[in-house]
């Protein structure tokens, strides 16, 4: 899903095929005056004063850069890059600078009715985001969500606002690699930007959403007694659901991707839970046994293959929680089974109220240790072995806190601190 970051795919794509600008016949706006201040910082407001704009007009981009980073060749360009108008007037229109590019010099085109014409030039800083942040969500008062961020390991000195949303964001799931995030709120699902720090609905009702690889957000819908997965994909999956088994008992949290299937929840009628397993490989969703517990969290992460290893796969399981204490159980991906406490992946204090993962780059980047879906969910050990990190919210005795574990030390890092925290009601990690 991430349509911000689809849109930023096409840009690159349009750019290396050549996208020819049609330099109008005639002139659409007069009077041009470009700010003279500079450079914008990227989501930016930046205004553009002239006469005879009209209310559908829209602003484009051609982002050029001499200084790349990792993530960008050193010199480079973009073309086709639709920008994002917040407001038009007769005499004005204001947009956001783009982001995710280097330092760029950026010509900006007014767009109408197939014709375009150059408004001028504006120069943007840095848009790449070259770390891993944790972000938080806060409902506020006027029924949306405020996110807000620090480094993965950062602290409280480092918390900042990154953007509000009108809606009520029930969970978000971050992209690596890209800035952006999607999250789910009351079925719809809407699109983060991280770098410009905007966000926007990005279509109709859904089911859930859930990540299948490190750069990719896709959503699944229910028609009938069937799940289909959106795009994102190389190719379309849908699934029967078990018999007995509804849409409206499917728990409404991320899904996750492991063992090629993807691993979801179900609430049955006794209160208790069951995993419920999509496999890519067949058109039948299984139902696993049923667990006692007050959730059923799917989780994954990497370890060596059974049969090489010197390969790792991707396998999961779901935390559960014990009295006290939530563990991340492994499931055994032919039965469905849960494993027993003395096998498990991780122990964390008190009630989870919200989970993340990610792949921390350093050895590998997070998109090279990315499994994308429709492989073979293995990963070569290359450079290194990925190390994973799973962030959780969790409540102790009254207090909030969110700790970074890695599942392989069964080690973890408390980040923030229930005094931040009172008030959240969800992580997300992105880059």
């Amino acid at each position: 899903m991430c349509r911000i970051g689809v849109v930023l795919f096409f840009s690159l794509l349009v750019s290396g095929c050549g996208l020819t600008v049609e330099r109008p016949k005639e002139i659409l706006v007069t009077d041009i005056t470009m700010p003279s201040d500079g450079p914008f910082a990227p989501g930016a407001p930046v205004t553009v004063t002239a006469s005879g704009f009209e209310s559908g007009d829209e602003i484009w981009f051609e982002i050029a850069w001499t200084g790349g980073s990792e993530e960008f060749a050193p010199e480079g360009w973009a073309k086709g890059v639709r920008g994002v108008v917040t407001e038009r007037t007769a005499g004005s229109v204001t947009f956001l600078a783009p982001g995710h590019y280097p330092p760029s010099t950026v010509d900006v085109l007014l767009f109408r009715a197939g014709i375009f014409q150059p408004l001028g030039t504006i120069r943007v800083g840095d848009g790449v985001q070259h770390e891993i942040f944790l972000y938080t969500l806060t409902p506020t008062a006027a029924g949306g969500t405020a996110v807000a961020r620090c480094p993965m390991y950062g602290s409280t000195e480092m918390y900042e606002d990154v953007l509000t949303s009108d809606l009520p964001l029930d969970y978000v799931v971050g992209c690596f690699g890209t800035g952006t995030a999607c999250g789910m709120a009351d079925g719809r699902l809407v699109d983060l930007d991280l770098v410009t720090r905007h966000t926007q609905e990005s279509g109709g009702e859904a089911l859930l959403a859930g990540s299948t690889s490190a750069s990719s957000v896709v959503a699944l819908y229910v028609r009938d007694d069937r799940l289909y997965l959106s795009g994102g994909t190389s190719q379309p999956y849908s699934w029967q659901l078990p018999e007995g088994v509804t849409a409206d008992r499917i728990v409404r949290q991320p899904f996750v991707y492991a063992f090629q299937a993807l691993l979801l929840t179900v609430r049955n009628d006794d209160d208790t839970f069951s995993p419920l397993v999509l496999p890519l490989s067949g058109s039948t969703a299984r139902l696993g046994e049923s667990v006692a517990s007050e959730y059923l969290l799917p989780y994954w992460t990497m370890k060596p293959s059974a049969d090489d290893p010197a390969r790792m796969e991707r396998v999961g399981g779901y935390a559960v929680l014990h009295g006290s204490v939530t563990w991340f159980l492994p499931l055994d991906p032919a039965t469905l089974a849960l494993k027993s406490r003395d096998e498990h992946v991780l122990a964390v204090e008190g009630r989870v109220l919200s989970m993340t993962q990610c792949i921390v780059p350093g050895k590998e980047s997070a998109e090279e240790a990315a499994v994308e879906i429709g492989s073979e969910g293995e990963e070569p050990a290359g450079k290194g072995v990925p190390e994973v990190r799973i962030g959780v919210l969790s409540e102790v005795e009254g207090r909030r806190e969110v700790w970074i574990y890695n599942p392989a030390t069964h080690s973890g890092t408390m980040v923030l601190s229930d005094a931040d925290l009172s008030v959240v009601t969800g992580i997300f990690l992105a880059q």
